[in-house]
C-alpha cells in the first residue's frame, strides 16, 4: 500500500526513512537519520540528464527504466539489511517519478510505503519555515575562553532549550576551530541538524544560543534564524583574564602544537608576520599562557568591535569567578529568577 502523507504526517511517523535520490544529492544534505536507497546512482542520473536535454522527457524515462529494471532486486535486499519492518518512509527529490516508481515497486513485494508529497523540496521548506519561528531566544556573549558552549551544556541538563551551533557545525567558531573536529556539513544539512535539535521546541521557553557570526568555519548559519538572533536579548559572561587564559590551554594544549602554529598563522595578517613567527615558535616550546595571552589581545578587540555592530553593547553583564559550568549555570538561572 501506498500512502501519500504531507510533512507533518510525515516527520510524526516513526518509521525507517529512506532516500531514493542519487548517492551525491545525499551526500549534500538529507533528512536526519534517512538512509540513501538510491534508484539511480550517479551516473544514471548524470546519463538521464543528458538524455533529457538531447531527446526529451520520454526518452529519458524509457533510458531510466532500462538502466533500473536490471537492479530492482538490489532495493528489497539493500533495505534489509537496514530494517525487518514492511513499512517504511520514503522521498525523493521533489516527490516526482523516482519516490513513486520506488514505492510503487516496494509496494508490490509487500510493503507499506509513506511517501512524502513534494519531496526532500517539501522538507526543506518546512524545516526553514520552523527556524524562522524561533523568536524567544536569549544569546549567551562573552570573550573567547569563557566557557560559553560548557555552560550551554550544564543549562541543557537543567532542562533550558539550547541550540549549540558550535557542535553542529564541528567548528568553534575561530583560527583554531577545526582543530580535533570532524568534517563540516553543507550549509544545507547544517540547517537540517538544527532543526533536527530542536524537535521538541517549546515556543514559550528560553532558546540558548550562543554568540556567533554568521560564519562559523567554512559554513553559515541560516538567515532564519539569523535574523531573530540579532534582534534577541542577551547575557554576557565576564570572567578574570587569567581564568579564561587557563581555560584555553587546558582546551586547546592537549592538540598537536604543529596544528595550533597552523592556526595561529592563519591571522599573521592581522598580527604581522614577526609576532606570527614568534607566538609559533614559543607554541613549539610549549610556552602557551604567553602565547594565548597575546591573541587574547587580538581577539577581545575583535569582540569589542563587534559587540558595538550587533548592539551587544545592550546586553547584561554578568560577572563570574571561574569556568565551572554547573556553578555558572546555577548562578545564572538563579539570577535570571530575581527579574
Amino acid at each position: 500500500m501506498i500512502t501519500p502523507v504531507n510533512i507533518n504526517e510525515f516527520s510524526n511517523v516513526q518509521a525507517p526513512c529512506f532516500d531514493v535520490r542519487s548517492p551525491l544529492e545525499f551526500e549534500g544534505s538529507a533528512i536526519i537519520s534517512s538512509i540513501n536507497l538510491p534508484l539511480l546512482n550517479d551516473e544514471h542520473r548524470k546519463a538521464i540528464g543528458i538524455c533529457y536535454k538531447q531527446k526529451g522527457k520520454a526518452a529519458a524515462i524509457a533510458l531510466g527504466y532500462q538502466l533500473v529494471n536490471p537492479i530492482r532486486h538490489a532495493f528489497i535486499e539493500n533495505i534489509q539489511k537496514h530494517t525487518e519492518s514492511k513499512s517504511i518512509k520514503l522521498y525523493c527529490a521533489r516527490g516526482g517519478l523516482r519516490s513513486h516508481k520506488m514505492a510503487e515497486f516496494l509496494s508490490e513485494n509487500g510493503y507499506d510505503v509513506l511517501l512524502l508529497r513534494g519531496g526532500y523540496k517539501a522538507y526543506r521548506n518546512y524545516i526553514l519555515k520552523t527556524i524562522e519561528s524561533f523568536n524567544n531566544i536569549y544569546i549567551l556573549s562573552g570573550n573567547t575562553g569563557c566557557n560559553k558552549t560548557g555552560l550551554l551544556e550544564a543549562m541543557k541538563a537543567k532542562g533550558e532549550h539550547v541550540l549549540n551551533l558550535e557542535a553542529l557545525a564541528n567548528h568553534k567558531g575561530s583560527a583554531f576551530g577545526g582543530i580535533g573536529e570532524l568534517s563540516q556539513p553543507s550549509n544545507a544539512q547544517f540547517a537540517n541538524l538544527i532543526f533536527d535539535a530542536l524537535k521538541g521546541y517549546q515556543p514559550e521557553k528560553r532558546l540558548w544560543v550562543e554568540a556567533e557570526s554568521i560564519s562559523i568555519g567554512k559554513i553559515s548559519i541560516p538567515l532564519e534564524l539569523w535574523t531573530n538572533m540579532q534582534k534577541a536579548n542577551g547575557i554576557e559572561i565576564v570572567l578574570p583574564l587569567q581564568e579564561r587564559i587557563n581555560f584555553i590551554v587546558n582546551t586547546y594544549g592537549q592538540f598537536d602544537l604543529v596544528a595550533l602554529t597552523e592556526g595561529i598563522r592563519k591571522l599573521s595578517k592581522r598580527l604581522g608576520i614577526e609576532t606570527t613567527e614568534a607566538l609559533c615558535q614559543m607554541t613549539l616550546n610549549h610556552q602557551l599562557h604567553p602565547v594565548v595571552e597575546r591573541l587574547l589581545q587580538y581577539y577581545d578587540k575583535g569582540y569589542e568591535n563587534g559587540r558595538i555592530k550587533k548592539n551587544c553593547q545592550n546586553y547584561v553583564k554578568f560577572e563570574l569567578e571561574s569556568t565551572h559550568a554547573d556553578n555558572n549555570c546555577q548562578l545564572l538561572l538563579q539570577h535570571l529568577q530575581s527579574f
